[in-house]
């Protein structure tokens, strides 16, 4: 038989009303401020830190861009020195396209003149070679 003071009795404190701890809470007020502010630091740092990377990133980028236009403009320029080259062009155009150099009566001065007409020929002397004076006429310069 069991004995009344070993059973397990509910503790009879219906009556009794908990009072709330008002420095407790403040403790807990501050704690949660401080946790709050220091949160947001963190992750204000974090931001900058990740927007900092971000850039630096896109710097490089925009670096490495810069330097493979420079080198295409140089590439782009020593390809328009060649091609523009005189020889090539007169080489190209009598290869290619058939000219050839103008006949001497097929060359005009700006006034319309041709310049076969202005050409003065002088009796060279003998075992001579003298090449063609030109004389200015009235319509054209000189």
């Amino acid at each position: 038989m069991k004995t009344p003071y070993l059973l397990p009795r509910p503790p009879r404190n219906r009556y009794l009303v908990r009072q709330r701890d008002r420095r407790r809470m403040r403790e807990l007020a501050r704690v949660a401020v401080a946790i709050l502010v220091v949160g947001t630091a963190l992750l204000g740092y974090t931001w900058l830190h990740l927007e900092l990377l971000g850039s630096g990133y896109r710097v490089e980028a925009l670096e490495q861009r810069l330097r493979e236009l420079e080198r295409r403009k140089r590439h782009l320029r020593l390809e328009e020195a060649y091609l523009s080259s005189p020889q090539r062009v007169e080489a190209r155009a009598s290869r290619e396209l058939g000219m050839r150099p103008p006949e001497l009566e097929q060359v005009l001065f700006a006034g319309g003149e041709p310049v076969a007409s202005a050409v003065q020929t002088t009796p060279a002397p003998a075992g001579t070679i003298q090449a063609p004076e030109l004389r200015p006429t009235g319509g054209g310069r000189t």
